[in-house]
């Protein structure tokens, strides 16, 4: 596990998997990512929506984040794939929102054994979203030790994508260790900007 950079592409997933085999990438397997949102079973504005998430990249763990304002105050637990099986027993208090589950599939793929690069079409239902991109960089877990190497690499390969930078790149000014739960909240993000596209 590295530090990722996730962010939505304008281009289809096989323009940018062209461009990426342009550049040497090697195919490795498929990815998947769901986003499933939980709402509270009566409406409140004392309880917020769960947010449960999971990657192939993490298969036996299931990440949830209960997002407010940014990343630093939002509530965020990593649990074992049995989280999924508590939530059933809950829906007294919290009903899974299907009409809002966002998952994301599509191809990953290695670049000169440092870069792990995830092509990935959103869809919502029957409907595509959008596509989206991970790029992330294998040999470091510290973000202030790779985000310029990880900006320029973006601009060489897609030639755009370079200046928005996540969240957690811009707040993190020490070298504090990177961790799978903030590219689940790059994902988030992503997912709630895809549910309101029509």
């Amino acid at each position: 596990m590295g530090v990722s950079w996730v962010f939505e592409a304008e281009q289809t997933a096989k323009s940018v998997e062209r461009i990426l085999e342009g550049i040497g990438a090697e195919l490795m397997g498929q990815f998947q990512v769901d986003v499933i949102p939980y709402n509270p079973a009566t409406p409140s504005t004392d309880y917020a929506t769960n947010i449960v998430m999971h990657h192939s990249k993490c298969p036996q763990s299931t990440f949830s984040i209960c997002p407010k304002t940014d990343f630093r105050v939002s509530p965020k637990a990593v649990c074992d794939r049995g989280f999924d099986l508590i939530l059933g027993k809950l829906a007294g208090g919290l009903v899974m929102d299907n009409a809002g589950k966002i998952e994301i599939n599509g191809n990953e793929y290695n670049i000169h054994t440092d870069w792990t690069v995830r092509v990935g079409t959103a869809t919502q239902g029957t409907t595509v979203k959008g596509v989206v991109v991970e790029v992330e960089y294998d040999p470091t877990v510290i973000i202030v030790q790779c985000r310029e190497m990880m900006a320029e690499f973006i601009k060489q390969v897609f030639n755009k994508y370079h200046e928005a930078q996540p969240e957690i790149f811009k707040i993190t000014e020490k070298p504090e260790r990177y961790s799978t739960l903030d590219t689940m909240w790059q994902y988030l993000q992503i997912a709630a900007k895809l549910r309101k596209k029509t």
